[in-house]
């Protein structure tokens, strides 16, 4: 696949926003480019961090010609970056911004002091999970100094019918909304739905959770509930290799993430009174 641009999009706007009133659509045609060129930037990922034309149309559902001259517009915004051969990723300009989000929200602020002083007691990564956008997605992360290290990088998003974080934030769901995310798997495994259904009100009504590979062979991790008056907004996890985490310290890695959630919650009670 080469990078040349292709076939005109009369969708998109060239350049800027069309002078059109919403009586005649010029508005909602310039919504519909701009929300299609973000579904393009977040269809990147750690796993999918080089994807051609044809990868974000498959991943998208943009149709191809609209993907060239949506590539050619992030381009000239360097957001993105071409290798010469038909193929893109993420700028590091994205980083900034990823960044500057980060500074900006309040919880991180918080929690980073706890989190790092976890990682310091246990050697691990402690990474914090938040719903973003209805994907269990890491917002913040302090790395474990071992060389051997489950390694999550903010933005990451992970699965969220699997693993103790995703099991908080199920919990964290209203009932129609939980309901949604488990009908697919309902509909494919009726069992295994009504098993994670009880996990997830074991961990709502405990503020816990475990999981031993259930994402990545090899990996035990522990999460506990990051609330606010409002109730769960979050999981600090921390993951560690089995090897690190046999069954006779697995108690006491829960009881660390345990009181440093605990004082993350009263620092959040703390900031909102």
């Amino acid at each position: 696949m080469t990078s040349r641009e292709g076939p005109h999009d009369a969708s998109l706007p060239a350049g800027r926003p069309s002078p059109a009133g919403p009586g005649d659509g010029g508005q909602a045609r310039w919504a519909e480019g701009a929300r299609r060129a973000l579904v393009l930037l977040l269809a990147f990922s750690r796993e999918r961090h080089t994807l051609t034309t044809r990868d974000l149309s498959d991943a998208t559902g943009v149709p191809l010609p609209s993907v060239y001259r949506y590539v050619t517009l992030l381009r000239e915004l360097g957001l993105l970056i071409g290798d010469g051969r038909g193929r893109y990723h993420l700028s590091a300009r994205l980083t900034a911004l990823a960044r500057a989000a980060e500074a900006a929200e309040p919880l991180h602020t918080i929690a980073d002091p706890v989190m790092r002083r976890l990682a310091t007691q246990t050697g691990e990564t402690v990474i914090l999970v938040r719903l973003v956008a209805g994907s269990a997605t890491c917002v913040h992360r302090v790395e474990s100094g071992y060389r051997l290290r489950i390694s999550f990088e903010p933005g990451q998003q992970l699965p969220l019918l699997r693993g103790a974080s995703a099991r908080l934030l199920l919990a964290s769901m209203p009932e129609e909304a939980r309901q949604q995310q488990l009908a697919p798997l309902a509909r494919q495994d009726p069992q295994a739905a009504a098993e994670l259904a009880m996990r997830v009100a074991a961990a709502q009504r405990d503020g816990w959770a475990v999981s031993e590979e259930e994402i990545d062979r090899g990996v035990f991790a522990v999460s506990a509930a990051v609330r606010d008056s409002a109730g769960i907004v979050a999981a600090l996890t921390v993951p560690s290799p089995l090897t690190r985490a046999p069954a006779g310290i697995q108690g006491e890695l829960l009881d660390r993430v345990l009181a440093a959630a605990g004082e993350i919650n009263e620092a959040l009670r703390a900031a909102h009174r």
